[in-house]
């Protein structure tokens, strides 16, 4: 009986003559229905189509060969019951020509038949991607050092805006990043001097009709409509009474002032900015809490009020932190750096085409874009036109169909639509995917390609149809309930670029059928009372309150995770996991097997982890469900390199290219194949302190140490030394892989590590290596030097590699995966991790946004003020890029809820979860319908904020709506089921404490073995070694750094240790002490809002440095340079507050500062700031080393001077002090620092090469100089 197709289904497979969009669900069969479609196209009918006159392209090499396998076997089953059938078999012996491709293969073979048309050498092949990184950074070394020869001007204006503190490493890559983003494009020159253009602005009248000024309207649109829809709410409440009336005073003009605003953003640009600088919010009312009926009423009214304040403030003081004349002005600063970074790239992509050229090789941007100039010509007005190849290719395929049209590029669909018929008489492209799973932004996929048919096409007959087929034929009702409520309540054209509704939600299409005797295994046909099957979606959440500090939460990178959170989610889904497989109450937990065509027991395997990434979280996870006894495996694309094989290989290839490197000497040596002691390793250094291990080797061998070293040593010395040589003779000729071969036989190291714990791993692991250095001999690049740089760009491009995969499909292990590689994917059981991990916008704060539509976001830098701030096109591509990370984000969700069968389970952490379920409730309540404000959404820092957010609506969420005091109307007729529960840090340590303590005394006794004679040896060296001691202890209390301010506090007497300094402020002496006195100790005490001390005396300093001295005069100049550095984002709103504008005029007016602006207006040197690394004696560090031992160590010493500047006869150092000092205590406080500013003067000396005359200590609290006494 052959497969039964829905309506849908049988329209996608036979509709013919027009460009058809499927939009294909989640689960709804569409590689079923594209082979269908194939199929039928080539047996049936009057006149089947031969396979070879289709074009298929796929997304992934595996996809199309799963794709061709699929069509043979669907024709051979066709021909086994009709044998005599013609068409079958000319369709199967055409099935080897035909194009079912991945697009990047079908331009390859353009390419090769067309060589001739772009002057290509047939003899070209394709570089391996590692290959190309060092070709191109080659070509970037030689165009910068061009540039420098060159004295540009403008170059260097670019270096020094975009270049780095240190290096022009950033402007590398920030090339790099221009020359990859516009190489996903069809012209990639005329894109990027387009965009340039953008920034030759001339008037604000210029602004209006860009699409940037455009999608900035959309943006303050949506701040506008949310701020209003607070406002009416707030308004709403007031106006039931109870004593919130006097509110409706501030709250009533305050809806009309944000209505006006959105009237004038609709007149223009111009017209909104004048209208929202004369913006005010007055001082609301007070109302008494003791004349409310409901404080909750009162809170709720302030708190919607202050919301909706700050949006139209942000956009005041943020947004629009220029007035647009300044705008503009900044914009044309930046044309000429914008045109001299564009001329970089374009010559820097013109000298990488010629060397390639020149190699015989290309990429695989090179494969697009050489066919696209295969495939097009142009007419004489210069307007493109497909060239003869592209019309023949257009009369050859009766039908181009794209598979996951939805992560196709802008280049791949010109391509398309040259070699179709798409846009000319009978169309004939056929395009399947769903937009709600384009999840590959950053391959520069673009799904407003498959949105704008989305939205244009018909679902009637046309030339261009669309066909939606939303029934899901993977996933339990309960699953299918619970997607559908979600992203109806999240998923918005604004995050998710589509509307989530009825139309688009999933249906119901599996059937499972109820559990019972006829349809479970023999096993447990008796138990059928006591088995479970699917059950509510579950939602796990760690509560972190009381772990630690997570206030920063929202700026940890990738680096930075919280382990001790992660390692208790991963307990808390350890637990999950046992109860699946052993529930406590007896029962078994079941799930359907297709295979079997019944219910059977749960597997390992039939369970999958999905975490947002792995890195940082698969290997922790798999650490702590082994302590669970659970099989796991995660494929983390990392970690190769640290693999103790690789490791060992490569710095036996680094040695062999130059052995003049003693950590890789050091790490070969101790490898088990030499076998050298630590022991050894100090016998050798001590033999000579100052050449490298390898020359002081080749010493021995000589014979030079005969009588300091025992035979031993010196044989294993000669013994490496031989292999040593012969290897690296062997190296200068043999290629690179086979070396690779003879060292792993000639060490018999690849046997070694088979023997090791996990040696099939490791085994697998060195033939990666080898066939790396086979992929490597096929590039331009020869030797073991280059091989050695390849292997270090590769670790550096890629971070790293996952180690070689051994794991069978059908092995019983619990999988690990990123919700990326699981797409296209299914289990029966899904537990989607790390949802409380912060969305990733670190791309969002680099200097320059790039957006294919909207062109280049920069900041405005100037480099002769050293100032930066961002451009209005800036903060309008910010924002569109925020906007489409975020609706990425929320496919990806939608990926990951989709992948779950049979039972779908959650777990995330939160800082606070009373704190982050009042959000959610806030979220909610202040969201109409059964929807979330998009603005809300927007709100959301992690998926666990969104799915919080839609369960406050839900008639299961009431845990969370009684956490978080949510009064909000709930979505009673959704159908889905939920169950909640939350997991303090305390329960879970203690239940893995005990666990692990069970488990050490398992192991204490499986290790309790007794030493007999034949170990005695072998115990005493161990013991040896344990109690060794040594021999120069003395110095390890020294440090090889210090600062400046460590070495001052090992110096400082007794007494002063004792003090507490406190930073300026307007308490007296008397109640400092009384302060100290109360102050409990800092662990018992709540986390303060209020700077610290050294916090605020840090940004005292910051302000000393960067302030301009120019406008140091009076008050309000100081003010205003404090309000430029928050509006840079030099210090943030709340650092700006605690400067104490009047504590440095006093500066700027005492007889010390008057002399600083002295120097600074006649021309002299005046210096802030100044970083500095020097050496000391280690005997000002530590006192008790012998001299003769320790006479020549030197310590290095870092700090930075405050300030210093250049009178008519010498140098006068300053330096800052914002501690509390009593009136009459100068001296003690002169002592305290001496050390210091001695050392400082020290310094200066050696770099200036002249005495300073005079050094000052500087007291803010006193306000006035110390001088520091010569010594």
């Amino acid at each position: 009986m052959g497969t039964k197709w829905t309506e849908e289904q049988e329209l996608a497979i036979n509709t013919r003559k027009c460009n058809l969009l499927v939009a294909a669900a989640a689960g709804s069969g569409k590689t079923a229905v594209l082979v269908e479609r194939i199929i039928k196209m080539i047996t049936e009918g009057e006149n089947p189509v031969d396979i070879d006159k289709l074009l298929v392209v796929t997304f992934t090499n595996a996809a199309a060969s799963e794709m061709r396998e699929r069509i043979g076997d669907a024709i051979s089953k066709a021909l086994e019951k009709d044998p005599s059938s013609e068409v079958l078999q000319r369709q199967l012996a055409l099935l080897n020509r035909a194009s079912i491709t991945t697009m990047h293969s079908f331009c390859l073979e353009v390419i090769k038949n067309n060589f001739h048309l772009i002057d290509l050498d047939p003899g070209f092949r394709i570089g391996d991607q590692t290959e190309c990184e060092l070709i191109k950074q080659d070509i970037l070394a030689d165009l910068f050092e061009d540039m420098y020869a060159k004295d540009d001007e403008c170059f260097k204006d670019l270096v020094e805006a975009y270049g780095g503190s240190k290096s022009d490493d950033n402007l590398n890559s920030i090339i790099l990043k221009f020359y990859n983003f516009i190489m996903s494009g069809p012209w990639p020159e005329a894109w990027l001097n387009d965009k340039v253009e953008e920034f030759n602005i001339n008037s604000i009248e210029e602004l209006e009709g860009k699409k940037w000024i455009e999608v900035l309207k959309e943006s303050i649109i949506l701040d506008l409509n949310n701020a209003y829809s607070m406002l009416t709410q707030a308004r709403d409440i007031a106006e039931m009474g109870g004593g919130l009336e006097p509110y409706l005073v501030n709250i009533y003009p305050e809806i009309i002032q944000v209505e006006e605003l959105r009237i004038a953003l609709s007149e223009g640009i111009v017209k909104f900015y004048n209208k929202l600088m004369g913006a005010s919010f007055g001082r609301l009312k007070s109302v008494r809490k003791a004349s409310v009926d409901d404080e909750r009423a009162l809170e709720k009214t302030k708190s919607l009020r202050d919301e909706s304040k700050k949006i139209i403030e942000n956009l005041r003081d943020n947004v629009f932190e220029t007035s647009l004349e300044e705008a503009v002005l900044g914009m044309k600063k930046m044309y000429p750096l914008m045109k001299c970074l564009s001329g970089l790239i374009i010559e820097f992509s013109n000298r990488y085409r010629d060397k390639k050229r020149e190699k015989d090789i290309l990429d695989f941007n090179d494969l697009e874009h050489l066919c696209l100039e295969i495939l097009i010509d142009k007419d004489e007005d210069g307007n493109i036109k497909p060239s003869q190849v592209a019309l023949e290719f257009k009369d050859k395929f009766e039908e181009v169909l794209v598979d996951e049209y939805q992560d196709s590029n802008t280049i791949q669909e010109t391509i398309v639509g040259m070699v179709s018929r798409r846009d000319v008489e009978n169309p004939n492209v056929f395009m399947v995917g769903d937009v709600k799973q384009s999840i590959y932004k950053f391959r520069q996929a673009n799904p407003e390609l498959f949105l704008e048919k989305y939205i244009n096409y018909r679902e009637f007959e046309d030339s261009n149809r669309k066909i939606m087929l939303y029934k899901n034929f993977r996933s339990r009702e309960e699953i299918i309930n619970g997607v559908n409520y979600i992203f109806k309540t999240l998923m918005s054209n604004t995050v998710g670029e589509l509307e989530y509704d009825e139309k688009e939600a999933l249906n119901l299409g599996a059937s499972y059928g109820e559990l019972n005797e006829e349809n479970v295994e023999k096993e447990y046909i008796d138990e059928i009372e006591n088995l479970k099957v699917a059950g509510d979606i579950e939602l796990n959440i760690l509560n972190k309150a009381g772990n630690k500090d997570y206030s920063n939460e929202d700026e940890l990178g990738e680096e930075e995770e919280d382990l001790d959170s992660i390692q208790l989610e991963a307990r808390i889904i350890g637990k999950k996991i046992k109860e699946l497989m052993n529930p406590e109450d007896g029962s078994h937990y079941m799930v359907f097997d297709k295979d079997l065509g019944k219910y059977r027991k749960i597997k390992y395997k039939d369970i999958v982890i999905l975490l947002r990434a792995t890195k940082n979280w698969a290997e922790t996870f798999v650490d702590e469900l082994g302590t669970y006894g659970i099989p796991v495996y995660a494929d983390t694309g990392t970690g190769y390199f640290q693999t103790i094989e690789i490791r060992t290989i490569l710095a036996l290839l680094h040695i062999i290219d130059n052995p003049m490197q003693d950590i890789y000497i050091l790490s070969a040596l101790r490898s088990p194949i030499f076998s050298f002691t630590s022991e050894e390793f100090a016998d050798l250094r001590l033999l000579n302190r100052d050449k490298y291990f390898f020359e002081i080797i080749k010493e021995v061998v000589d014979g030079t140490y005969d009588e300091s070293i025992s035979k031993d040593l010196k044989g294993k010395c000669k013994y490496f030394l031989d292999y040593l040589n012969k290897w690296r003779e062997k190296a200068a000729y043999m290629p690179i892989d086979e070396f690779i071969w003879f060292l792993y036989s000639d060490t018999s190291y690849y046997g070694y590590v088979g023997t090791m714990p996990n040696g099939v791993q490791r085994q697998a692991n060195l033939r990666i290596l080898f066939q790396r250095a086979k992929q490597y001999e096929s590039t331009s690049f020869k030797g073991l030097f280059n091989f050695i740089n390849f292997i270090n760009k590769l670790k550096k491009s890629s971070g790293d590699m996952g180690s070689a995969k051994i794991l069978g499909e059908n092995e019983n292990v619990v999988r690990i995966m990123s919700i990326h590689k699981s797409k296209g994917l299914e289990f029966p059981v899904v537990i989607l991790g790390g949802t409380g991990k912060q969305f990733n916008k670190m791309d969002l704060r680099e200097d320059i946004l790039l957006h294919e539509t909207l062109g280049i976001g920069t900041n405005c830098i100037d480099v002769k003020k050293r100032i930066k701030y961002d451009t209005l096109q800036k903060h309008a591509i910010k924002k569109k890029c925020e906007l489409e990370v975020l609706s990425e984000e929320m496919r990806i969700l939608y990926v990951a809820f989709t992948r779950a069968k049979e039972k779908l389970i959650i777990t995330g952490a939160v800082s606070d979860l009373e704190k982050s379920c009042e959000n959610w409730c806030k979220a909610s309540a202040s969201s109409e319908d059964n929807r979330i404000n998009p603005g809300n959404v927007l709100k959301g820092k992690s998926y666990l904020d969104w799915i919080g957010m839609a369960l406050t609506k839900h008639k299961d969420g009431d845990a969370i709506r009684n956490i978080g005091n949510g009064d909000i109307t709930l979505n009673l007729d959704d159908k889905s089921n939920w169950s909640f529960k939350s997991f303090d840090r305390s329960e879970l340590l203690e239940t893995n404490n005990n666990k692990k303590q069970k488990n050490n005394i398992d192991i204490f006794e499986s290790n309790n073995w007794i030493e007999s004679k034949k170990d005695i040896k072998e115990v005493i060296e161990i013991r040896n070694r344990l109690g060794f001691k040594y021999k120069y202890i003395e110095s390890c209390n020294t440090p090889s750094n210090i600062s400046v301010t460590e070495l001052k506090r090992a110096h400082q007497d007794e007494e002063f240790m004792q003090e507490s300094y406190n930073i300026i402020d307007n308490e007296s002496s008397e109640e400092n002490k009384k302060e100290k006195i109360k102050r409990k100790p800092r662990f018992m005490e709540e986390r303060q809002e209020e700077f610290s001390a050294a916090k605020k005396g840090t940004i005292t300093h910051f302000v000393m440095q960067h302030i301009d001295l120019d406008k140091v005069t009076y008050i309000d100049e100081i003010r205003e340079e404090v309000l430029k550095m928050v509006k840079k984002e030099l210090l943030t709103e709340e650092e700006g507050k605690v400067v104490n504008v009047f504590k440095i005029q006093k500066f700027f007016k005492s007889e010390l500062g008057q002399r600083m602006l002295s120097s600074y207006k006649s021309g002299k040197k005046v210096y802030r700031e100044l970083p500095f690394i020097t050496e000391i004696p280690s005997s000002i560090i530590e006192k008790n080393l012998d001299p003769k031992i320790y006479g020549e160590e030197k310590v290095r010493l870092q700090g930075i001077i405050d300030a210093f500047f250049e009178e008519e006869d010498g140098y006068v150092l300053l330096d800052y002090k914002t501690d509390y000092v009593k009136e009459g205590e100068e001296e003690a406080f002169i002592n305290k620092y001496k050390i210091q500013i001695n050392l400082y003067k020290d310094t200066l000396n050696k770099i200036l090469g002249e005495e300073v005359k005079e050094a000052y200590l500087y007291s803010f609290y006193l306000e006035k100089e110390l001088k520091i006494s010569k010594e």
